[in-house]
C-alpha cells in the first residue's frame, strides 16, 4: 500500500533537518521532482557519509519504498527507527513497510499504541487504512473495527472504506452497522458486483436471523430485489443461488421454483440447487412435484448435516402428503425426534378415523337394510289384511 500522504510527510521532515551533508540537497530535489533512482544514489551517499544520522536511512527507505524495492526499503527504515524511536513520521512509514512485505504482526506491534488524533486528516486516513487492516488480517477484527470506524468517520463517501468497515463489522456479529455500511458502499458503487453481492447475502443473513416478521419480510425482499439485478449483470450460477435464497425468504415461491430450474440449468451436481427447488416446490405447496429435486439432493448430498437437511424437507413433504410411512423414516434420518412423534401421532388418529369411519359407514348400511326391511314387513303385513 502505497501511501498518499508521502508527500506531506516528507516536507515536514525536510523543513526539520539541518542539512550540513554533502548529497542531502540533491536528494531531496531528486525525491520531490520522483526521480527516485537519483534520489537513491544521493542517499545512499548521505548514509556513508553519515551512518548515525537517521534522516538520509528515512529518505533512502522512501525512495526505495517508490521504486517497490519493499525489503531493501524496510530495512533502511527499520534503520532509521532503531536511531529515533519517537519520530512518529519514522514509525509510521516502517508501519507502512512492515505492510508492504505482509508483516502483518509487526505492523500491529509497531502502530497498536499510536495515537493518531494529532495527524493531519490526511495522514490520520492511510494510517487507520494500513493498522486497520494489519489488525484484521491478523485476526484482531475488534481492533480492526474501531480503526475502521475512524477512517469512515474521516472518508465517509469511499465505497471502498464503507465496504471494508461492513465485513469488519459483520466479522464481529454487528449486523445492523454491517447493513448499513455494506448499503453505503453500494449507494456509492452501484456497479461493484463484488460489493453488492455481498450486501445481498448480509441482507439474507439479516432475515434468517431476525424475529421480527416486518423486519425480516424487508430484508428478504430487498436482497430478493438486488438478487435480481446481479443475475441480470451476470447470470452465474451463485447469482442465481442467492436469488433463490431470497427469494423463498421474501415467499416468492413461484419466482423461486423459476430461479431454482435457472440455477440447475447452470449446474446440476450441486445438491443445494435441487434442495432449493424441492423447497420452493413445497412452498408453494406443490407437494408431488416437489419429491423429485428432493431425492435428487438425498443422492447428491455428502455432508451428515446436508442430508439431515434434505431428509427433514423429505419428511415434511411426505407428511403435508399423508404419506405417514415415508414421512416418519424421513424424518427418523433426519434425527428429528418431534417430526417421527407428531407424524406418528397423525396417522394414528386417521387409522382411528378410518376405523370410526367404517364403522359408521357399517352401521348406515345396518341401518338402511332394516328400515327397508321394515318397510317390506309393512307391505307384507297391508297384503295380508286384504
Amino acid at each position: 500500500m502505497r501511501s498518499t500522504t508521502l508527500p506531506l510527510i516528507v516536507s515536514l521532515l525536510i523543513l526539520s533537518a539541518a542539512p550540513a551533508l554533502a548529497g542531502w540537497d540533491e536528494g531531496v530535489a531528486a525525491f520531490t521532482s520522483k526521480n527516485y533512482s537519483q534520489a537513491v544514489t544521493e542517499f545512499q551517499e548521505l548514509v556513508k557519509q553519515n551512518p548515525e544520522g537517521w534522516r538520509g536511512y528515512y529518505m533512502l527507505g522512501l525512495s526505495l519504498e517508490q521504486l517497490s524495492r519493499k525489503e531493501e526499503a524496510l530495512h533502511n527504515l527499520r534503520k532509521a527507527y532503531d536511531l529515533n524511536p519517537n519520530e512518529l513520521s519514522i514509525k509510521i512509514a516502517l508501519g507502512r513497510a512492515y505492510f508492504n512485505v505482509r508483516r502483518y504482526s509487526d505492523v500491529t506491534n509497531l502502530l497498536g499504541s499510536v495515537d493518531a488524533s494529532a495527524l493531519p486528516a490526511a495522514q490520520q486516513s492511510a494510517f487507520y487504512q494500513i493498522r486497520g487492516t494489519a489488525r484484521a488480517r491478523t485476526n484482531n477484527s475488534g481492533a480492526a473495527l474501531q480503526d475502521f470506524e475512524q477512517l469512515v468517520r474521516l472518508k465517509p463517501n469511499d465505497a471502498n472504506v464503507q465496504y471494508s468497515y461492513g465485513t469488519m463489522a459483520l466479522s464481529e456479529d454487528r449486523l445492523d452497522t454491517a447493513l448499513a455500511a455494506m448499503k453505503k458502499a453500494v449507494q456509492l458503487d452501484s456497479r461493484d458486483v463484488d460489493k453488492k453481492r455481498s450486501y445481498v447475502q448480509t441482507l439474507v443473513r439479516k432475515g434468517r436471523v431476525s424475529r421480527d416478521k416486518a423486519a425480516k419480510k424487508n430484508a428478504y425482499g430487498e436482497a430478493a430485489r438486488l438478487a435480481k439485478e446481479l443475475v441480470a449483470s451476470s447470470a452465474s450460477y451463485d447469482n442465481y443461488m442467492l436469488q433463490v435464497s431470497a427469494e423463498l425468504g421474501a415467499g416468492q415461491y413461484n419466482e423461486a421454483i423459476t430461479t431454482g430450474k435457472a440455477a440447475l440449468a447452470k449446474n446440476s451436481n450441486d445438491w443445494l440447487a435441487h434442495y432449493y427447488l424441492g423447497q420452493a416446490y413445497a412452498s408453494a405447496k406443490q407437494y408431488s412435484e416437489s419429491e423429485q429435486p428432493l431425492l435428487e439432493a438425498k443422492a447428491k448430498a455428502k455432508k451428515p448435516e446436508d442430508l439431515k437437511l434434505v431428509w427433514r424437507q423429505l419428511g415434511y413433504t411426505y407428511e403435508k402428503q399423508r404419506k405417514f410411512s415415508e414421512s416418519i423414516e424421513a424424518y427418523q434420518f433426519a434425527g428429528d425426534q418431534a417430526g417421527v412423534a407428531r407424524v406418528s401421532e397423525n396417522e394414528k388418529t386417521e387409522r382411528f378415523n378410518k376405523q370410526v369411519e367404517e364403522e359408521n359407514k357399517i352401521i348406515q348400511e345396518m341401518e338402511a337394510e332394516a328400515k327397508k326391511l321394515e318397510e317390506e314387513l309393512k307391505e307384507l303385513e297391508g297384503g295380508g289384511g286384504n
